[in-house]
């Protein structure tokens, strides 16, 4: 009975990070909420995951700039906070964190809530990371399916 309370152990540090992973993380999570909540395209787009920025560099500058457009649009503006771990998945080298935000409506308040899934990647054992928005890390002209942990 006990080689199972030792196999789930090793399975739960299988799928966490260490501490300084977990520091660079939110350290990254931080300046990345900070850059899009208070507008600072050139920060954003640094922090994006740079096969994002590619992908939309490549579709022309309209493209990209809708998608990376921070603006106030005089009415409202959507800010993500309440971050929370959803999974955690690793391979070699390889980290995937999905983050599930709660985006607020600064017009609408409360009204307006809604849930924002955000993937954290590293690509070098968590000592940098970089951030898609789902809809970007399902989409296998920017990342195939077989390079995504988390399915």
């Amino acid at each position: 009975m006990k080689w199972y309370y030792f196999l789930f152990l090793f399975l739960l540090g299988a799928c966490s990070l260490n501490a300084d992973q977990e520091a660079s993380l939110s350290e990254a999570v931080s300046f990345y909420l900070d850059a899009k909540n208070e507008g600072r395209v050139k920060v954003f787009v640094g922090f994006t995951h740079p096969d994002v920025v590619v992908y939309y560099k490549n579709q022309g500058d309209s493209i990209f700039t809708e998608k990376f457009d921070l603006s106030f649009d005089g009415e409202s503006y959507s800010y993500l906070h309440d971050g929370q771990i959803k999974e955690i998945e690793t391979k070699d080298e390889f980290i995937h964190v999905k983050y599930n935000f709660v985006s607020v409506d600064d017009y609408y308040y409360e009204v307006d809530q809604m849930e924002v899934h955000i993937y954290a990647i590293s690509e070098d054992h968590g000592n940098s990371w970089f951030f898609m928005e789902e809809i970007d890390y399902l989409n296998d002209d920017i990342m195939k399916s077989k390079h995504r942990l988390i399915k």
